[in-house]
Order: structure tokens, then sequence, then C-alpha cells
């Protein structure tokens, strides 16, 4: 293109004019409509993206136009195209600006308008050059929370954001939700989880492109480096959101990302899943407690392993027959002390454990035979070994009391 300059992001300098970058871009945010000046009827917008060039080099970029322009744009351009930028203004970041958007090397962010810019998909044949660049962090991966330092933060008011580097334990479904603005919105849940405590945190996505982009992570193999999540407390648990300054990167290529897969990997297809592993998390840490200490420590944050004797006061076997053979399922049990009553999630295998039988052989049992092994449990004391990932309780283990095991005081 005549009077065109293609420049690298480390030369960018105020004095360019007609520059054309091209990057990939690895972040963007969600469209929205700013002040209330209106041309030919129409509300202005505005949406922003980030690229990158290099392994190093990253810049943010403003798009301003129409409310169908830059909608439209936001909807044209996902995360790993590799986009020509061409005639941008080039701007020098001010702190204001800063304070909602990705984290970037560059000193300058560029300025897109409506019929004064263009954003095409680069076809040429570098293309493939640029793909690497979306498994790139955009931050050191030396500098990251783990989730168990996460869940022992403080709630505040603040805003308080942390880089992560987790797998994907479950991608829930999109859901719809109303704020308390009146706005319907989307939202998607992804449990995430790490190596330095077996409990997950929530992640909570409400941009389109990140909801979609969702799709394609797998739970127990997609590791996700998340610059800059926001932490958020909901009914006192720890969550964490993805907001305008977060950049989330998808398998990157750095050796912590490998061992952590090959660590939730190799956890996964250990017998007893996440019970097995907060038991190994627990050791010696758990402590006897009452039905009642126990749901109060619930209502923090933190993850917490107890001891706790008590009656088994529900045990439904027919919960079994909905159930498709998955050793890392679960059934609804109950345990009742002087102090009260708690409801608890007892693991498949544990079960298995406890009684004796298989899934398969406690399925094809008769009513009567399946009957005579749950009383041979139900209403009776027992020893129960409990994880706590607040607001949910996990058995470890569970199995009826002797003389031997002592009953503690309270």
């Amino acid at each position: 293109m005549a009077g065109v300059q293609k420049v690298r992001l480390n030369n960018l300098n105020i004095n360019l004019k007609n520059a054309l970058i091209i990057g990939i871009i690895i972040a963007k945010n969600s469209p929205r409509t700013v002040g209330s000046k209106k041309k030919n009827n129409e509300s202005r917008g505005v949406t922003s993206f980030t690229v990158r060039d290099s392994e190093v080099d990253t810049i943010n970029v403003d798009v301003w136009g129409s409310e169908y322009f830059v909608l439209t744009f936001y909807e044209r351009f996902l995360v790993g195209d590799v986009v020509e930028i061409t005639s941008p203004k080039i701007c020098i970041k001010t702190g204001d600006n800063e304070a909602y958007r990705p984290q970037v090397t560059s000193p300058f962010y560029l300025s897109l308008n409506e019929g004064m810019s263009d954003v095409s998909i680069h076809a040429g044949d570098a293309f493939s050059m640029y793909l690497p660049l979306l498994h790139i962090p955009t931050k050191q991966c030396s500098g990251y929370y783990g989730l168990a330092e996460v869940l022992k933060l403080p709630d505040t008011s603040n805003n308080v954001y942390v880089d992560l580097l987790v797998v994907v334990k479950t991608v829930k479904p999109a859901k719809s939700i109303r704020t308390k603005t009146g706005v319907d919105m989307s939202v998607r849940g992804v449990e995430v989880i790490d190596n330095t405590t077996p409990a997950s945190v929530n992640l909570d996505i409400f941009d389109i492109d990140t909801i979609q982009r969702a799709d394609e992570w797998r739970p127990l193999e997609s590791v996700l480096f998340i610059a800059d999540a926001r932490v958020s407390w909901r009914s006192r648990a720890v969550t964490v959101q993805v907001c305008a300054r977060t950049v989330i990167t998808h398998q990157p290529h750095t050796a912590d990302a490998e061992a952590l897969r090959l660590h939730i990997r190799n956890q996964s297809t250990t017998r007893g899943g996440e019970a097995a592993a907060w038991a190994a998390w627990s050791g010696e840490r758990s402590c006897a407690a009452s039905v009642a200490q126990i749901r109060d420590r619930v209502a923090g944050a933190a993850p917490f392993c107890a001891s706790l004797h008590a009656l088994l006061t529900h045990l439904d076997m027919d919960e079994l027959d909905n159930l498709d053979n998955n050793p890392e399922e679960s059934i609804r049990v109950r345990f009742a002390d002087h102090t009260g009553e708690l409801t608890a999630r007892l693991p498949i295998n544990v079960l298995e454990d406890t009684l004796g039988y298989s899934i398969q052989q406690l399925k094809a049992m008769p009513s009567d035979n399946r009957a005579a092994v749950r009383w041979a449990i139900l209403l009776e004391q027992c020893t129960v070994k409990l994880g706590a990932s607040p607001p949910r309780l996990i058995v470890l283990s569970l199995r009826r009391a002797t003389q031997a095991d002592p009953i503690p005081l309270y």
C-alpha cells in the first residue's frame, strides 16, 4: 500500500502517521457505549483489544466509532486472529487510561477511528510465525499466586488482582443473569485447580468472546495462565473473575505449565481422585471437630480437613442408579452429633471402600440385599474424615466406629 510504512511495535513513535502494524490478537474487551453525544442519531461506542508481534512486545488498541461499527468490529475479529492495523493514531499512555486494561510493554497505545484507520485479517506468508505468540504469557510466570494463597486473602472492598497458573477442572454452561441495574448479561463459570491445594476456585467469565473460547478448554488437560484476574468475595467464598485487565493464555509454553499439567493428570489417574488428593494434602493436619465447629469453619473461605465422630443419618442407595460408574461422582450423605447436622458429598470410591462392594455390585444387588448393606452403617456411630472447600464438604474416609475409637471431648 503506497505511503504506508510497516513497523514493529518496538519501533513505534508518535510521529508515525501511516504505520502498518501486523500482530496477533491475544485479548479483547467487550464494546460499550460512551458519552451522550450522537452522530446521525447513533450512539458512539468503543471497544479495545491487545496485540503482540513478538515474544516481548505487546500493545493495547482502542477502536472508536458508531455503536453498530464497534459491535460489528468486536464480532468480526477474534483472539488468535493475525491482523494488519493501518494508519492508527499512536498515543502516549497515561495512568488514568491504563488502570482498566491489560498490562503491556509498549509505552504507547493505538487509537483507531471509524473511517480513518483500518484493520484486516493478515493473509501473508508470515501468518504462521505469529501463532506461537498466542501461547506466551504476557507476564512473568514466576510471580503467579497459588490458589492456596488466593483462598487466604482477606476480604476487602478494594480491587485485588492476581496472576494464576491453573488447570481447568470443569467448564459449566453459560447462563443469563440480570444485574442490579437491570441489565441482562451472560456469565460462565469455570472451576480451576492447581498443585497448592486440592480445593478448586471458581473463575467467572462475563465477556462473550472468552465465554466462547471456553468451549475449547478440556477438563484436567487445559492449562491457563491468567494475568490480572480480579479476586471477588461472594457469600464469604473466594472467586476470581475475568475483567478488562485480564489476559488468558491457553496452554502456555512454559516449563511450569507442563509440570502442572502432568501433576494434575497423574493425580486424576490415581484411585480416589479428588478424595485421594485431599487425603495427601491433609496429612496429619486434620483435627477432631464437632458438627457445629465444622459448620462454623465452612462459613469462611479457607479449605481445611477435619475428623468427625458422628451418626450417619442419611444414605440413599437409590442415588447409585443415576450414576455413570464414574469414580469422580458422589452421593449426598448427612451426619449428626449433639451439636447439629451437616451434609457432605461421598465419592463413589470412598463408598466402595466403606461397604466393601464395587458400584457395579451394588447396582446389581436385589433391593433387599442393598437395604441390608445400607443398614449395616446407617444410624451407626462413624469415624469420618472430611475435606472442606467452602461451601462444599467431601468425605475422604468413612467407617463404622469401634470401641478403639476415642469419642472426642469438645
